[in-house]
């Protein structure tokens, strides 16, 4: 026979199943957040280690360019900004299909800084 439960001991029970409901759905969010920060540190330091292999790439390419003739040097600035600009439709239709499913608010971000910067370079 199951003994007669009081109404303190039901409150308690009912009190005590919603706290564990509620950190459950709390430990759900926190894993959640986890894996999205781990994924924005993966694209950071993706990020970063392109950033440094371009400066040392650019860093080569400007002793190369103080050496030149004056029409070499032409040649390597119309290059340089034409790769720019492909490199930022590259990134703008990247940002549109690629990141854009996954997370809609950095895709935007991507396209306005893109944007912003291809408006930049073409002055």
């Amino acid at each position: 026979m199951i003994p007669d439960l009081t109404d303190i001991e039901i409150l308690r029970k009912t009190v005590n199943d919603i706290v564990l409901s509620m950190a459950s759905q709390f430990d759900i969010k926190i894993e959640k957040l986890d894996k999205t920060m781990e994924s924005y540190e993966q694209q950071i330091a993706t990020l970063a280690t392109g950033f440094a292999e371009q400066a040392v790439f650019i860093e080569a390419l400007l002793g190369q360019v103080n050496f030149a003739s004056d029409k070499a040097k032409k040649n390597f600035h119309d290059s340089v900004h034409e790769a720019r600009q492909k490199m930022f439709t590259i990134m703008k239709e990247g940002a549109s299909g690629i990141v854009a499913n996954d997370n809609p608010r950095l895709a935007a971000a991507l396209e306005d800084v893109v944007d912003s910067k291809s408006s930049n370079s073409a002055e």
